[in-house]
């Protein structure tokens, strides 16, 4: 760490920090409400103080809040306490009486094993899209989901952004409402004695709504300009103390520090406060994308997202996500920072991560998080890792005395050294080595479920071949004294590089479209590869996947094939100026 950026990390005020985090966690911040707005013109007073330009925009989002709820055994007076959640169907007014079935964890078998057609069904876990696809196919009346310990909010829409006509008949058409583990034992002990008949209301507010978003840039952006984009959401569950009124101090935290420094500033700074993440599902976010695409495109260097750092107790700080390519600068930062070993976990579907069409290497969600445990719950049994980020996240309890001022200190200036090197390093501290070897061993992972099925032998060479350019680029030696054409030259090509490999290692929709909001493996369009051997015995199953996976193969060697060509292009002209010096 050099000596210039350990003074800029002091200079971060944990005073600060916290009084920032409790004007905005003053306010319940639902999508589209009159406190969030607030919340938006505290921000952007703070932002345009320390110099930043601001620009307030207002897309059109399918918005849906979660109004009350109801549950209750019939036969029995007193009602279970639950919630219904984002995106869920409403119940007609007197609600519905309907059969009681438990599915344990829900998963495709167990419907499939129950045939639970018509009934309500007791499910373990959060609401998630995952539960809702099961759910939907085999014509249940409603979920009752069992969330643990505590009632936690949550959207059940697998629709990434805004729906569009391809995308519009997968919003939910069912009720969901969760319990916790009181009321699912006082439902499994009714069905332990028999049959159980539930009664179950639920009323939720889905309808198209203007929301805000705040684009505020340091002086040194313009329609051309090469940017680090810093982003976080506003909106909240209740008052969101944690989640996301301390990830918004820490912004403009950030923005404070680095606007006293403006001429070590290479690149510019674009910080994105969003709504919708949690009512919208992620729309603002996905707006922007699409509406800024090719600016995006062309002149993004990174994407830095930033959700409910500076929890009590959040000591773990070794699963902060990734990808790949942008792990080594990451852990770098880490290790500098706060004296820890970051493993490479490849960044999830979540968290406003809007940016992969357009090829835009990611950093973060969650810096910090509770110790593990054995059997996580809320985000962390989401991501199927850690402790999470606090039994009291998506709760009425996320409020100012679930953080702590060291931990909030902490992961602000892991943020702030983020974000400094992004926007200061002369060479950007990208190695897509990782990143092509990610993509040959999934590769040679689905060879071998395939076998004789389908031949990936040739797009694992061309992967391969991928490996020791990009590795020879990492390696490549550019004296200090270089050019900034040629470092300009540089960080173009490994920024070209993500742009072409980005979309065929995480998107199935390509470049223009958004993938739905669930987990997904290293290159998910070939991820059906691995059903070819139980549909053989079906053509009309066989043959349509075969010709689907034959044409996604065609997309990932002709990405490995472009990517290769810029780095050896991009290896010759250095060579080139070698021989002439």
């Amino acid at each position: 760490m050099t000596d210039q950026l350990s003074d800029l990390l002091e200079k971060i005020d944990a005073d600060r920090l916290m009084r920032t985090t409790g004007t905005i966690a003053q306010w319940e911040r639902l999508s589209g409400s009159e406190d969030e707005r607030k919340a938006f013109d505290f921000i952007e007073e703070q932002m345009q103080s320390i110099g930043f330009s601001c620009q307030r925009y207002s897309p059109t989002c399918l918005v849906s809040l979660p109004v009350r709820a109801s549950l209750q055994i019939v036969g029995q007076n007193e009602e279970i306490p639950c919630i219904t959640h984002s995106h869920a169907a409403s119940t007609p007014e007197d609600g519905i009486e309907v059969e009681l079935v438990d599915l344990g964890k829900g998963t495709p078998s167990d419907y499939a094993r129950h045939r639970p057609g018509g009934k309500a069904v007791l499910v373990d876990g959060l609401a998630t899209p995952n539960t809702v696809a099961p759910a939907e196919s085999f014509r249940v009346a409603g979920v009752i989901h069992n969330s643990g310990a505590h009632l936690h909010e949550m959207s059940v829409s697998p629709v990434w952004g805004n729906p569009t006509p391809s995308t519009m008949h997968m919003l939910p058409s069912l009720p969901h409402i969760t319990v916790d583990d009181s009321g699912a034992k006082r439902l499994r002990d009714a069905l332990s004695t028999g049959t159980c008949t539930v009664r179950i209301h639920a009323e939720v507010d889905t309808r198209w709504k203007k929301l805000p978003v705040l684009i505020a840039d340091s002086p040194n952006v313009d329609e051309i300009s090469m940017h680090v984009l810093l982003s976080g959401h506003v909106d909240s569950w209740y008052y969101g103390a944690m989640d996301n009124g301390s990830a918004n101090a820490s912004m403009i935290e950030t923005a404070r520090i680095l606007s006293d420094h403006p001429a070590e500033m290479r690149h510019g700074l674009r910080l994105a406060f969003w709504s919708g993440h949690s009512h919208a599902r992620y729309a603002t976010s996905a707006w922007y994308a699409d509406e800024f695409w090719s600016f995006t495109h062309h002149y993004c260097l990174a994407h830095v997202n930033i959700d409910s750092p500076g929890g009590i107790g959040a000591s773990d700080l070794s699963g902060a996500s990734t990808m790949a390519e942008s792990y080594p600068l990451a852990r770098e930062i880490f290790n500098d920072v706060a004296g820890v070993e970051l493993r490479y976990d490849r960044i999830g579907r979540l968290g406003d991560q809007s940016f992969w069409g357009a090829g835009i290497p990611s950093f973060y969600c969650s810096i910090s998080q509770q110790p593990p445990e054995e059997n996580p719950t809320g985000i962390g049994a989401l991501l199927g890792r850690g402790g999470g980020l606090g039994w009291w996240w998506h709760t009425p309890e996320d409020t100012i005395d679930k953080l702590d001022p060291d931990n909030l200190k902490r992961d602000a200036q892991v943020l702030l050294a983020t974000v400094y090197r992004l926007c200061t390093d002369r060479r950007l501290k990208y190695d897509q080595e990782p990143a092509a070897r990610e993509i040959r061993q999934e590769l040679e992972s689905l060879q071998e479920v395939a076998g004789e099925e389908f031949d990936l032998s040739g797009s694992i060479e061309l992967a391969r071949i991928l490996e020791s350019a990009a590795n020879d680029l990492y390696n490549l030696e550019i004296p200090d004294d270089a050019s900034d054409d040629e470092f300009a030259l540089y960080n173009g090509c490994v920024t070209g590089v993500s742009r072409i490999l980005i979309p065929i290692n995480y998107t199935v929709s390509g470049e223009y479209e958004h993938d739905l909001a669930v987990p997904a493996s290293p290159l998910p369009g070939l991820q059906p590869m691995k059903q070819l051997p139980e549909r053989r015995n079906s053509p009309s199953a066989y043959h349509p996947w075969i010709t689907k996976l034959r044409r996604e193969r065609n997309r990932i060697d002709q990405g490995l094939i472009e990517a290769t060509s810029l780095i050896q292009q991009t290896l010759a002209v250095f060579h080139m100026q070698d021989d002439i010096d």
